[in-house]
């Protein structure tokens, strides 16, 4: 992914778990909005959505606002697939 969006661009999804500081691309992300639609940074905040598909290869372009992620984990639960909750 680092790799990729160094040589190309901004990649399709990001890979949460793979930066060491993820808080910093989270922060930055929040700049960018802000920056494109002229509103303070204090007045954002983060919306997240769950998606079925679970593949990079799902994902044919990046959406129009916002990014996608991948990579993140669960400590003592684990994801329901079937019905989209978390289980103990």
């Amino acid at each position: 992914m680092f790799r990729t969006w160094l040589v190309e661009g901004n990649p399709q999804a990001y890979w949460l778990s793979g930066f060491f500081f993820p808080q910093g691309f989270m922060t930055g992300s929040l700049q960018t909005h802000a920056r494109a639609h002229k509103i303070p940074i204090d007045k954002i905040s983060f919306g997240f959505q769950l998606m079925v598909e679970e593949k990079l290869e799902d994902f044919e372009e990046s959406p129009a606002e916002g990014f996608y992620i991948y990579g993140m984990f669960l400590d003592g639960a684990r994801w329901n697939r079937d019905e989209q909750i978390i289980d103990d």
